[in-house]
């Protein structure tokens, strides 16, 4: 696997308008404080599965209606690729499944940067969101060190 490149998700980041969300996404945004906002600026989509696991609708998300009868993750990645959007997971097989179908994915640490990059939310709020998320995230060190660079770019 390549080395990411700051740069590149750096403006990848800033075009990002919206992708396709899964539960674990849900869950990490709600507990950071950003769900709302995120889904204030980015087209969140929903699956009806992904809401019963969650145990709601949560504002600013959009329910996409069509009923699957593959599993949660399965549905997320066929409605994304079916839609040409990117992935919001945290599941590493969500992933990577996203990655072998050439769809872009992101996870939260990244969809922070993305609302930090297109100045939705502030620098104070982005650290703060970063700890709280830090605490509970399983993210690789080369998750961590890829937002570092990308919040770098930005920080110059």
């Amino acid at each position: 696997m390549l080395k990411p490149d700051p740069e590149i998700i750096s403006r990848e980041l800033l075009q990002l308008r919206g992708g396709v969300a899964d539960t674990c996404t849900l869950i990490y945004l709600d507990r950071i404080g950003l769900l709302p906002r995120a889904g204030d600026f980015l087209q969140m989509l929903v699956l009806p599965c992904v809401v019963q696991e969650f145990g709601r609708l949560p504002a600013g998300c959009t329910l996409h209606k069509k009923i699957l009868t593959t599993t949660p993750d399965q549905a997320v990645i066929e409605l994304a690729c079916k839609l040409q959007l990117p992935v919001f997971s945290e599941d590493r097989q969500v992933l990577l499944a996203a990655q072998r179908l050439g769809l872009h994915y992101y996870n939260t640490l990244m969809i922070l940067l993305a609302l930090l990059l297109q100045e939705k939310i502030s620098c104070a709020e982005y650290h703060s969101s970063a700890a709280a998320l830090r605490k509970f995230a399983r993210y690789s060190p080369a998750v961590w060190l890829a937002g570092e660079q990308v919040f770098s770019l930005y920080n110059r």
